[in-house]
């Protein structure tokens, strides 16, 4: 063979052994799967794996996905990416019971018809078209449960979402959630309460009524700021904790809610401002105080205040709070996504003894800036000033929502207290037998339309705080199938370059500081400059006295414009600097390991032909 045609035939052998390597990879290996990310971005939790693993019925998952028309939205595409093989990883571990299809639904065809019979929400483009980007998965009895829209900034939540569908589809009825509470929400209240409303639409509500002598079979309890419960109702919250391992516990030391006046004017004779559960809170190693509710000025809501004058105010209200998605665990599913905030309203604080025995995870706190506050003075409405007047921060943050998990005991283990009920020795229950869960908040009002919807005469309602989805993630959690208790939110797949996000606020706040400093000094020099010219001084037509005042705004004059051309300045410099940075990234991210690669093979090129003159 010519010694011309040694390197066509290797470049063609090249490239025939990797169009065959990657046919061969894709059909022999297509199920091989190794996730090498730091956070296992693409591995299954153990919860989703028991889910998986129990399936007998086979499941089909749909995953409707607009390709062509999503090609020009960068973050639905790289998202997309991600979600496909997720769900691959799921008909992986199913060995064939779950089947993925994918769908690509053209506009006006039968599969956009059946998108939208299915409820999955269409996202509208710039040019009029519709992407949809959702899953619908069906079980061999036509059982149905959808992902209306895989939402890139619920991330967190996604394996979470995709084993809730098929648990879901699997169970046979909807959960039953027990509602032990004194407040004035059940439905034959005639007070409509969004919350009641969206459980009403997920699950079978039971409602406990005062004076109840057994708590109706349910998957969870839900106990909301109670009356005050006698012993031997105690006694059934106890055991209905021990032996079920869900219960929600809601208290307030200031329910607002169960104040409000009723067609009458009045409030409810029966209404109880504070509420606990006695000894059962200290039995479960929780500190709480009816008698106290917390506060923050650093996270006030605004409110209108009037002075004595007449004039009113926009003030920050301490008691009544705002907490930021940043004071929530991110860790957890609850509230992983919660990006509004959630409002609260003079809610308690929750403390907790370190030998409980529960493993306990905040899952809401105040700032570093929470105080606590006697109920009393709560309960007299003080102004903004009043609070602020004697306000001292408590030594640490304050947590008004807290998850407990461990083996839960009854607090009462001489068995069932003496009453006129007949109990069954035999069916009291000393310690439960899995790890029960506990999820405490330390706030009622927050459940009430008020704190977190608004009307508006042209908008209607609409939702300022994401008190709803808190809610309702709660309650998913404790009522929905115990393999998803375990899981938690995952990392996202898009990670921040944090050494250039630190250096580039580091910039920024070298920047800020210097302009702040400098429109200071223009704020004075122009302050300065008007009060010489309203009186007189600065003026042309002033006597030689006066002279003085004119050289000091001229002077005044010289130094706001040579002020501003330094600001111009140092806002150049801070640009340049910001571009420097990227030019630096791009050069050493981009541009030198394609050089050190070129280098590499000119090096053994001349590495091999010196050798062969040799």
């Amino acid at each position: 063979m010519k010694r011309s045609l040694y390197l066509p035939l290797m470049i063609l052998s090249i490239i025939v052994l990797f169009v065959a390597g990657n046919h061969f990879a894709g059909h022999a290996l297509r199920g091989a799967r190794v996730d090498l990310t730091q956070s296992g971005l693409y591995g299954l939790s153990q919860g989703s794996r028991d889910i998986i693993d129990r399936l007998v019925e086979p499941v089909e998952w749909r995953f409707y996905y607009s390709r062509s028309i999503a090609a020009d939205s960068p973050a639905i595409r790289s998202y997309a990416s991600r979600v496909r093989e997720f769900l691959r990883a799921y008909e992986q571990r199913s060995g064939g019971r779950i089947r993925l299809v994918e769908i690509d639904p053209a506009p006006f065809s039968a599969d956009e018809d059946a998108a939208i019979a299915a409820g999955l929400t269409a996202l509208p483009t710039e040019t009029g078209e519709q992407i949809f980007f959702g899953l619908v998965a069906r079980n061999s009895i036509d059982e149905a449960a959808t992902i209306a829209l895989f939402d890139p900034a619920n991330e967190a939540r996604l394996e979470y979402e995709l084993s809730r569908t098929i648990a879901d589809i699997e169970r046979v009825s909807a959960p039953r959630l027990a509602i032990l509470t004194s407040l004035p929400i059940s439905p034959d209240n005639g007070a409509p309460n969004r919350f009641v409303s969206e459980l009403a639409s997920r699950y079978e509500l039971v409602w406990v009524e005062r004076g109840f002598d057994a708590i109706p079979d349910a998957s969870a309890l839900l106990v909301l700021h109670p009356w005050d419960l006698s012993e031997v109702e105690l006694y059934l919250v106890d055991q209905f904790a021990v032996t079920r391992g869900r219960l929600l516990v809601m208290l307030d030391p200031m329910a607002h809610m169960a104040l409000r006046p009723g067609p009458d004017g009045l409030p409810p004779l029966d209404a109880d401002r504070g509420s606990d559960l006695g000894p059962l809170m200290a039995h479960w190693g929780i500190q709480w105080d009816r008698e106290t509710v917390s506060m923050d000025r650093t996270l006030g809501l605004d409110v209108q205040v009037r002075e004595a004058d007449g004039r009113s105010r926009t003030l920050p209200y301490p008691l009544w709070y705002a907490v930021p998605g940043s004071l929530m665990d991110r860790e957890e599913l609850a509230t992983s996504n919660l990006d509004l905030g959630v409002n609260f309203g003079s809610p308690g604080a929750l403390f907790f003894d370190v030998e409980s025995g529960f493993a306990v995870t905040p899952l809401i706190e105040t700032s570093p800036q929470g105080a606590l506050l006697d109920a009393d003075i709560a309960a007299g409405s003080p102004s903004p000033d009043q609070l602020l007047r004697d306000y001292e921060a408590a030594p640490l943050p304050i947590t008004i929502a807290a998850r407990l998990e461990g083996a839960i005991s009854s607090a009462f283990p001489e068995g069932p207290p003496a009453s006129d009920l007949v109990f069954n020795p035999a069916d009291h229950r000393d310690v439960s037998d899995a790890v029960g869960e506990i999820i405490l908040v330390a706030d009622a009002d927050w459940l009430d339309n008020n704190y977190y919807v608004r009307s508006d005469p042209a908008l209607g309602d609409y939702i300022v705080a994401d008190n709803l989805n808190l809610a309702l993630n709660l309650i998913d959690s404790a009522v929905g199938d115990r393999a998803l208790i375990s899981l938690r939110s995952r990392t996202p797949a898009n990670r921040s370059m944090t050494r250039v996000d630190r250096l580039r606020t580091e910039a920024e706040t070298e920047y800020f500081a210097l302009q702040s400093q400098l429109e200071t000094e223009i704020e004075e020099a122009q302050a300065r400059l008007q009060s010489l010219t309203r009186s007189g001084s600065a003026s042309a037509l002033a006597s030689d006295a006066a002279r003085a005042g004119q050289a000091e705004a001229q002077a005044l004059r010289r130094q706001i414009s040579e002020t501003r051309e330094r600001l111009r300045e140092i806002e150049r410099e801070f640009r340049q600097d910001i571009d420097a940075l990227d030019a630096s990234l791009q050069f050493w991210t981009i541009g030198v390991p394609p050089a050190l690669v070129i280098f590499a093979g000119i090096a053994g090129a001349i590495f091999r032909r010196r050798r062969g003159r040799v």
